[in-house]
């Protein structure tokens, strides 16, 4: 812990170095998180029968946030998995007498993301206590715990999509479409896409344990069946994705040997 304290301290010195590039990142990033609440009012005022209110939205935007702050802050180098395996940059983590995994993800870190979870904290505060029916409180605890289990899913699926360039070259290319969906669909409620049962199901697949399972406990208040679920979907893709980053990366050919061929 005292290791990861020191490289995030680091981090903030030298990102903060270049002030005028450090700011217009973070007014770049508040723009861009802005645009996206801009969006969600366009589709309630052009789709005015879906029974959607901004309120659904922003559930779901909180989680978006808290997500891509935790995987591009604090670990992120896990968006750049595939190019570090690709290039032959995984030599330098190797070498070192530690755990690659955990020297990979906690050894660099973007600090302008950190904004991504004021917005995301501003958006659930609207939700808690404009909102919902219940205690803001009790709210703002609730989704902070479904947010910590939704994100060990969320670093599972990409660290498996990711590390699939053990085994695939040029996977980057397919790993970038994945994330662009990832992202692009975890914006938008599960109602929109309840019409349509192919669709659904697919959205099921690729976003069920990591944004609509946590946005239906939030709204249903069950707190037995579904939090079990989540629990366990959790606890087991955290085992799964270390063994199975472990596993592939016997197959991980240094850059190292192919140049002294």
């Amino acid at each position: 812990m005292k290791k990861y304290l020191k490289f995030l301290a680091y981090a903030i010195k030298e990102q903060r170095t270049y002030k005028i590039n450090f700011i217009t990142s973070i007014f770049v990033m508040l723009f861009n998180d802005s645009c996206f609440i801009v969006i969600f009012l366009i589709f309630l005022w052009y789709f005015t029968n879906t029974g959607l209110t901004l309120w659904n939205f922003l559930i779901l935007f909180s989680a978006s946030c808290f997500w891509y702050w935790l995987t591009h802050w604090l670990l992120y180098n896990i968006s750049g998995l595939p190019d570090i395996i690709e290039t032959g940059k995984m030599d330098y983590y190797l070498s070192f007498p530690t755990n690659p995994l955990s020297f990979l993800l906690t050894t660099k870190f973007d600090i302008t993301n950190v904004w991504d979870m004021v917005f995301g904290l501003i958006c659930l505060c609207i939700y808690a206590f404009i909102y919902s029916n219940e205690a803001a409180g009790i709210v703002i605890i609730k989704w902070l715990l479904l947010l910590i289990l939704s994100w060990i899913a969320v670093t599972w699926i990409y660290i498996m999509i990711w590390s699939l360039s053990f085994r695939i070259q040029k996977w980057s290319k397919v790993a970038d479409l994945f994330n662009s969906m990832f992202t692009s669909f975890s914006q938008y409620p599960p109602e929109i896409y309840e019409h349509n049962k192919i669709v659904y199901i697919f959205m099921c697949i690729l976003l069920y344990p990591w944004f609509i399972l946590p946005y239906k406990i939030l709204l249903e208040n069950n707190w037995i069946a579904p939090w079990m679920i989540l629990i366990t979907l959790s606890f087991l893709t955290l085992f799964l994705w270390i063994f199975v980053f472990q596993r592939w990366l016997k197959r991980y050919s240094s850059w190292n040997l192919v140049h002294q061929m």
